[in-house]
């Protein structure tokens, strides 16, 4: 079984933990490209204990579908940062199960890997746990408008990582995790700056005034943090790659690797004091429960 926790998360969440104060934190634009560079470092540590394979030694194809995967995951990364900095972890962590349904699916179209009915069944509880979760957390009126915001970020994020997540497999059997889990990485960070200075430059209200020199101090302030997401964003990744290259089915992989929303909740309720009510804790019961049975089948 795979169990992925990015650190990002907790440190995101600590940015809806306060929103009055959420200038001591480091915005969601800058994070969507600073987890990837710090982690820089401990992925090419990561590249003396497996073959490397110089950009000669990969075919055109497989830089032809890296440049679209490098596209697609920078708005994946952005996405995810900033619904988490719009909406509480409790509300964004349901819908994130919703990714396991989607690597089922993608795994389906793009890979050919036709699903079973026990594991269709283990995703109908999925959907069911997150959809009671969301309609429990959607009655908060005082965050209405950026929950929905949050939710349509989500959901992009969802249909992106159905398709990401299964291209990834004819890249990784070409290489291996280390190698490529160096060069994705290392081509989605100047993308992602790009997309930052677009996003600034276009943005006519002064919200990023200053931005660089205030990057610069908060970097220095959340040195710690950072090396911390950077570590475990790594051993995240390369974790996965080598799953999906052992695995027999990398929908499945995919979706094991949704149960990564268990601790995103048990950070929302004892690291960030988030309330949950009695229906979000029936859904999260019922998601679970169709997880368990997905890593058992």
């Amino acid at each position: 079984m795979v169990l992925s926790f990015d650190a990002g998360t907790l440190y995101a969440g600590c940015q809806a933990l306060n929103r009055e104060t959420r200038s001591r934190y480091i915005n969601s634009l800058a994070l969507s490209w600073l987890q990837q560079a710090i982690a820089l470092p401990f992925i090419v540590l990561s590249l003396l204990f497996a073959k490397f394979y110089w950009p000669s030694e990969l075919s055109a194809h497989f830089w032809a579908t890296m440049a679209l995967y490098v596209v697609l995951i920078s708005v994946d990364i952005f996405c995810y940062f900033k619904a988490l900095s719009l909406a509480d972890v409790s509300y964004i962590a349901p819908i994130m199960t919703l990714v396991a349904i989607g690597n089922i699916v993608g795994a389906y179209f793009v890979l050919g890997q036709i699903p079973t009915i026990y594991r269709f069944g283990c995703a109908v509880l999925i959907v069911l746990g997150a959809t009671i979760t969301y309609n429990a957390k959607v009655s908060d009126h005082t965050q209405k408008r950026t929950n929905r915001i949050a939710l349509l970020l989500i959901l992009l994020l969802v249909v992106i990582r159905s398709f990401n997540s299964n291209i990834e497999v004819s890249m990784l059997q070409v290489s291996n995790p280390t190698t490529f889990n160096f060069y994705s990485s290392l081509l989605v960070i100047p993308i992602m700056l790009f997309t930052s200075v677009i996003i600034m430059t276009t943005n006519r209200n002064g919200k990023y005034k200053g931005y660089w020199k205030k990057l610069g101090t908060d970097v220095s302030k959340h040195q710690w943090s950072l090396l911390f997401i950077g570590l475990t964003y790594t051993v995240n990744m390369l974790a996965t790659y080598q799953a999906k290259l052992i695995g027999p089915n990398a929908g499945y992989v995919g979706a094991i690797k949704s149960a990564s929303v268990l601790p995103m909740m048990i950070v929302g309720i004892l690291v960030l004091k988030e309330k949950i009510n009695k229906a979000q804790w029936v859904g999260l019961v019922i998601i679970g429960l169709g997880l368990c049975l997905l890593a058992i089948n």
